[in-house]
Protein backbone atom coordinates (compact mmCIF):
# COMPACT_ATOMS: atom_id res chain seq x y z
CA UNK A 1 0.00 0.00 0.00
CA UNK A 2 1.24 3.07 -0.87
CA UNK A 3 2.13 5.79 1.80
CA UNK A 4 -0.63 8.31 0.50
CA UNK A 5 -2.93 5.87 0.97
CA UNK A 6 -2.38 4.93 4.56
CA UNK A 7 -2.20 8.66 5.40
CA UNK A 8 -5.77 8.38 4.12
CA UNK A 9 -6.66 6.07 6.19
CA UNK A 10 -5.14 6.99 9.12
CA UNK A 11 -7.38 10.13 8.72
CA UNK A 12 -10.64 7.88 8.65
CA UNK A 13 -9.42 6.17 12.08
CA UNK A 14 -8.74 9.52 13.75
CA UNK A 15 -12.49 10.85 12.60
CA UNK A 16 -13.57 7.35 13.66
CA UNK A 17 -11.70 7.68 17.17
CA UNK A 18 -13.57 11.23 17.33
CA UNK A 19 -17.23 9.94 16.35
CA UNK A 20 -16.91 8.07 19.33
CA UNK A 21 -18.08 10.62 21.67
CA UNK A 22 -21.07 11.30 20.55
CA UNK A 23 -22.03 7.83 19.60
CA UNK A 24 -21.55 7.08 23.10
CA UNK A 25 -23.31 9.76 24.50
CA UNK A 26 -26.22 8.99 22.47
CA UNK A 27 -26.16 5.59 24.46
CA UNK A 28 -25.87 6.53 27.57
CA UNK A 29 -29.57 7.57 27.76
CA UNK A 30 -30.45 3.72 26.75
CA UNK A 31 -28.66 1.72 30.30
CA UNK A 32 -26.69 2.80 33.57
CA UNK A 33 -23.05 3.13 32.50
CA UNK A 34 -21.94 0.26 34.10
CA UNK A 35 -24.27 -2.18 31.83
CA UNK A 36 -23.72 0.15 28.74
CA UNK A 37 -19.57 -0.36 29.88
CA UNK A 38 -20.06 -4.54 30.39
CA UNK A 39 -21.98 -4.74 26.46
CA UNK A 40 -19.17 -2.48 24.93
CA UNK A 41 -16.28 -4.50 26.25
CA UNK A 42 -18.06 -7.94 25.36
CA UNK A 43 -18.77 -6.86 22.01
CA UNK A 44 -15.62 -5.42 21.47
CA UNK A 45 -14.22 -8.86 22.46
CA UNK A 46 -16.48 -10.53 19.99
CA UNK A 47 -15.40 -8.57 16.90
CA UNK A 48 -11.31 -8.13 18.11
CA UNK A 49 -11.52 -11.74 18.17
CA UNK A 50 -12.98 -12.20 14.35
CA UNK A 51 -10.57 -9.68 13.45
CA UNK A 52 -7.76 -11.73 14.54
CA UNK A 53 -8.74 -14.63 12.98
CA UNK A 54 -9.46 -12.94 9.90
CA UNK A 55 -6.01 -11.65 9.62
CA UNK A 56 -4.39 -15.06 10.93
CA UNK A 57 -3.00 -13.03 14.10
CA UNK A 58 -1.72 -15.71 17.01
CA UNK A 59 -3.87 -15.36 20.10
CA UNK A 60 -0.88 -16.54 22.35
CA UNK A 61 1.45 -14.05 24.69
CA UNK A 62 3.98 -14.58 26.88
CA UNK A 63 3.17 -15.41 30.26
CA UNK A 64 5.41 -12.91 31.81
CA UNK A 65 2.87 -9.94 30.15
CA UNK A 66 -0.09 -11.18 31.97
CA UNK A 67 -0.06 -9.15 35.01
CA UNK A 68 0.94 -6.13 32.60
CA UNK A 69 -2.39 -6.95 30.99
CA UNK A 70 -4.49 -7.99 33.93
CA UNK A 71 -3.78 -4.08 35.60
CA UNK A 72 -4.32 -2.46 31.81
CA UNK A 73 -7.43 -4.22 32.10
CA UNK A 74 -8.67 -3.04 35.60
CA UNK A 75 -7.63 0.58 34.55
CA UNK A 76 -8.98 0.15 31.02
CA UNK A 77 -12.81 -1.00 32.35
CA UNK A 78 -12.44 2.20 35.53
CA UNK A 79 -11.76 4.79 32.16
CA UNK A 80 -14.35 2.97 30.35
CA UNK A 81 -16.79 3.23 33.85
CA UNK A 82 -15.99 7.40 34.01
CA UNK A 83 -15.91 7.78 30.26
CA UNK A 84 -19.68 6.67 30.15
CA UNK A 85 -20.52 8.68 33.28
CA UNK A 86 -18.72 11.87 32.45
CA UNK A 87 -20.89 12.28 29.37
CA UNK A 88 -23.92 12.42 31.48
CA UNK A 89 -22.83 15.47 32.86
CA UNK A 90 -21.78 17.56 29.46
CA UNK A 91 -20.96 17.82 26.06
CA UNK A 92 -18.87 15.19 24.24
CA UNK A 93 -17.50 17.29 21.85
CA UNK A 94 -15.69 19.14 25.25
CA UNK A 95 -15.04 15.59 26.54
CA UNK A 96 -13.88 14.43 23.64
CA UNK A 97 -11.18 17.53 23.97
CA UNK A 98 -10.20 17.37 27.17
CA UNK A 99 -9.41 13.44 27.38
CA UNK A 100 -7.54 13.55 23.67
CA UNK A 101 -5.10 16.64 24.56
CA UNK A 102 -4.58 15.45 28.27
CA UNK A 103 -3.89 12.12 27.36
CA UNK A 104 -0.43 12.49 25.79
CA UNK A 105 0.41 15.55 28.15
CA UNK A 106 0.06 12.78 31.41
CA UNK A 107 1.54 10.36 29.32
CA UNK A 108 4.85 12.71 28.58
CA UNK A 109 5.04 13.97 32.38
CA UNK A 110 4.45 10.07 33.37
CA UNK A 111 7.85 9.16 31.02
CA UNK A 112 10.29 11.19 32.56
CA UNK A 113 9.39 10.76 35.74
CA UNK A 114 9.62 6.98 35.43
CA UNK A 115 13.26 7.45 33.21
CA UNK A 116 14.08 9.67 36.55
CA UNK A 117 12.96 7.47 38.84
CA UNK A 118 14.76 4.47 37.38
CA UNK A 119 18.61 5.77 35.90
CA UNK A 120 18.36 8.95 38.98
CA UNK A 121 19.35 11.22 36.13
CA UNK A 122 18.34 15.09 36.54
CA UNK A 123 15.43 16.25 34.94
CA UNK A 124 17.29 18.95 32.90
CA UNK A 125 19.22 15.93 31.41
CA UNK A 126 16.33 14.66 29.53
CA UNK A 127 13.72 17.19 28.29
CA UNK A 128 14.08 19.28 24.93
CA UNK A 129 13.63 22.87 25.09
CA UNK A 130 10.25 22.20 22.70
CA UNK A 131 9.10 19.71 25.05
CA UNK A 132 9.32 22.50 27.82
CA UNK A 133 7.49 24.78 25.88
CA UNK A 134 4.55 22.32 24.80
CA UNK A 135 3.98 21.63 29.22
CA UNK A 136 3.43 25.54 29.35
CA UNK A 137 1.34 25.85 26.42
CA UNK A 138 -0.57 22.56 27.40
CA UNK A 139 -0.84 24.02 30.73
CA UNK A 140 -3.12 27.20 29.39
CA UNK A 141 -4.56 24.81 27.20
CA UNK A 142 -6.01 22.61 30.38
CA UNK A 143 -7.44 26.15 32.28
CA UNK A 144 -8.97 27.57 28.92
CA UNK A 145 -10.20 23.39 28.65
CA UNK A 146 -11.55 23.70 32.18
CA UNK A 147 -12.71 27.19 32.37
CA UNK A 148 -10.54 28.41 35.10
CA UNK A 149 -12.72 31.96 35.79
CA UNK A 150 -15.82 29.44 36.54
CA UNK A 151 -14.71 27.80 39.99
CA UNK A 152 -17.43 25.46 40.05
CA UNK A 153 -17.18 24.38 36.55
CA UNK A 154 -13.56 23.75 37.72
CA UNK A 155 -14.30 21.21 40.12
CA UNK A 156 -17.03 19.84 38.27
CA UNK A 157 -18.12 16.62 37.90
CA UNK A 158 -18.25 16.55 34.03
CA UNK A 159 -13.80 17.98 34.30
CA UNK A 160 -13.05 15.94 37.22
CA UNK A 161 -14.75 12.25 35.36
CA UNK A 162 -12.61 13.33 32.24
CA UNK A 163 -9.23 14.49 34.22
CA UNK A 164 -9.54 11.20 35.77
CA UNK A 165 -10.25 9.37 32.36
CA UNK A 166 -7.19 11.09 31.17
CA UNK A 167 -4.97 9.75 33.91
CA UNK A 168 -6.19 6.34 33.96
CA UNK A 169 -5.72 5.90 30.38
CA UNK A 170 -1.90 7.67 30.47
CA UNK A 171 -1.49 5.11 33.13
CA UNK A 172 -2.76 2.59 31.14
CA UNK A 173 -0.09 3.17 28.25
CA UNK A 174 2.51 2.50 30.72
CA UNK A 175 1.42 -1.13 31.10
CA UNK A 176 1.00 -1.77 27.77
CA UNK A 177 4.01 -0.44 26.66
CA UNK A 178 5.28 -2.79 28.97
CA UNK A 179 3.48 -6.04 27.93
CA UNK A 180 5.59 -7.13 24.81
CA UNK A 181 6.44 -10.36 23.20
CA UNK A 182 2.68 -10.33 20.95
CA UNK A 183 0.96 -8.61 18.55
CA UNK A 184 -0.41 -5.55 20.09
CA UNK A 185 -4.13 -6.05 18.85
CA UNK A 186 -3.85 -9.52 20.66
CA UNK A 187 -2.62 -7.59 23.82
CA UNK A 188 -5.82 -5.29 23.52
CA UNK A 189 -8.52 -8.24 22.94
CA UNK A 190 -6.71 -9.22 26.28
CA UNK A 191 -7.05 -6.43 27.92
CA UNK A 192 -10.48 -5.86 26.98
CA UNK A 193 -11.46 -9.21 28.10
CA UNK A 194 -10.33 -8.49 30.93
CA UNK A 195 -12.36 -5.31 31.45
CA UNK A 196 -15.25 -7.78 30.42
CA UNK A 197 -14.52 -9.64 33.36
CA UNK A 198 -14.54 -6.54 35.82
CA UNK A 199 -18.19 -5.83 34.62
CA UNK A 200 -19.75 -9.19 34.10
CA UNK A 201 -21.21 -8.29 37.66
CA UNK A 202 -23.75 -6.76 35.85
CA UNK A 203 -25.57 -10.00 34.64
CA UNK A 204 -26.91 -10.36 38.18
CA UNK A 205 -28.92 -7.18 38.02
CA UNK A 206 -32.24 -7.04 37.03
CA UNK A 207 -33.07 -7.23 33.61
CA UNK A 208 -29.20 -6.69 31.78
CA UNK A 209 -29.96 -7.56 28.68
CA UNK A 210 -33.08 -4.58 28.29
CA UNK A 211 -30.26 -2.35 26.59
CA UNK A 212 -30.51 -4.88 23.98
CA UNK A 213 -33.69 -5.71 23.23
CA UNK A 214 -33.49 -1.36 22.13
CA UNK A 215 -34.75 0.36 19.15
CA UNK A 216 -32.43 0.17 15.72
CA UNK A 217 -30.46 3.63 16.98
CA UNK A 218 -29.25 1.66 20.03
CA UNK A 219 -28.16 -1.20 17.74
CA UNK A 220 -26.62 1.45 14.82
CA UNK A 221 -24.70 3.74 17.50
CA UNK A 222 -22.95 0.15 19.43
CA UNK A 223 -21.89 -0.99 15.99
CA UNK A 224 -19.93 2.51 15.36
CA UNK A 225 -18.49 2.39 18.31
CA UNK A 226 -17.83 -1.36 18.59
CA UNK A 227 -16.56 -1.63 14.97
CA UNK A 228 -16.15 1.09 13.09
CA UNK A 229 -14.17 3.27 16.40
CA UNK A 230 -12.89 0.65 18.37
CA UNK A 231 -11.89 -1.88 16.09
CA UNK A 232 -11.19 -0.74 12.54
CA UNK A 233 -10.14 2.44 13.77
CA UNK A 234 -7.80 0.58 15.88
CA UNK A 235 -6.79 -1.71 13.32
CA UNK A 236 -5.75 1.00 11.25
CA UNK A 237 -3.53 2.91 13.76
CA UNK A 238 -1.45 -0.11 14.73
CA UNK A 239 -1.06 -0.83 10.79
CA UNK A 240 0.00 3.00 10.56
CA UNK A 241 2.75 2.91 13.52
CA UNK A 242 3.87 -0.54 11.41
CA UNK A 243 4.00 1.19 8.30
CA UNK A 244 5.11 4.97 9.26
CA UNK A 245 6.72 4.78 12.55
CA UNK A 246 5.26 5.63 15.98
CA UNK A 247 6.45 9.36 15.13
CA UNK A 248 4.55 10.33 11.71
CA UNK A 249 1.62 7.77 12.68
CA UNK A 250 1.11 9.48 16.23
CA UNK A 251 0.74 12.78 14.36
CA UNK A 252 -2.22 11.87 12.92
CA UNK A 253 -3.44 11.95 17.05
CA UNK A 254 -3.84 15.52 16.29
CA UNK A 255 -7.16 15.46 14.17
CA UNK A 256 -8.95 13.17 16.93
CA UNK A 257 -10.04 16.21 19.21
CA UNK A 258 -10.88 18.19 16.41
CA UNK A 259 -12.78 15.60 14.62
CA UNK A 260 -15.14 14.71 18.28
CA UNK A 261 -16.01 18.40 18.41
CA UNK A 262 -17.32 17.90 14.09
CA UNK A 263 -18.80 14.90 15.38
CA UNK A 264 -20.36 16.10 18.46
CA UNK A 265 -21.92 19.32 16.24
CA UNK A 266 -22.89 17.17 13.42
CA UNK A 267 -24.75 14.43 15.72
CA UNK A 268 -25.79 15.98 18.92
CA UNK A 269 -26.24 19.89 17.30
CA UNK A 270 -23.14 20.92 20.24
CA UNK A 271 -21.62 24.25 19.83
CA UNK A 272 -18.20 24.84 21.17
CA UNK A 273 -17.60 27.64 23.15
CA UNK A 274 -14.83 30.11 22.40
CA UNK A 275 -12.82 29.11 25.63
CA UNK A 276 -13.35 25.28 23.90
CA UNK A 277 -11.97 26.17 20.92
CA UNK A 278 -9.12 28.18 22.30
CA UNK A 279 -8.23 25.71 24.35
CA UNK A 280 -7.91 22.76 21.88
CA UNK A 281 -6.08 24.52 19.58
CA UNK A 282 -3.80 25.26 22.20
CA UNK A 283 -3.40 21.49 23.12
CA UNK A 284 -2.52 20.52 19.40
CA UNK A 285 0.39 23.02 19.62
CA UNK A 286 1.13 21.59 23.11
CA UNK A 287 0.82 17.98 22.11
CA UNK A 288 2.60 18.81 18.76
CA UNK A 289 5.83 19.83 20.55
CA UNK A 290 5.94 17.69 23.21
CA UNK A 291 5.44 14.39 21.39
CA UNK A 292 6.39 15.30 17.59
CA UNK A 293 8.40 18.43 16.80
CA UNK A 294 11.66 17.11 19.47
CA UNK A 295 11.19 13.41 18.27
CA UNK A 296 11.50 14.39 14.28
CA UNK A 297 13.80 16.49 14.38
CA UNK A 298 16.04 14.50 16.87
CA UNK A 299 15.49 11.39 14.25
CA UNK A 300 16.72 13.08 11.04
Amino acid sequence: MKERHIYILLVIAMFLWGLSWPVSKILTAYAPPSVITFWRFFFVCLGSLVMLRFLNISLKIPWQTFKWVFLAGILNGLYMLMFFMALSYGEAGKGGVIVTTMIPMFSYVFFMLAVVLKKGDKLSKRVRRSEVLGLIVGLFSGLCLLNIGSPNEIFSKFNTLFLLCALAWSSITLFTHKAKGAHPLTINLYINFVSTLMFSWVLFLDDPFAALQSDVKFWINMFVLVCLSTIVGTSIYYYGIHRLGSVRANSFILITPISALICSFLLLNEVPSLLTLLGCALALFAIYFINIYGKAKFNR
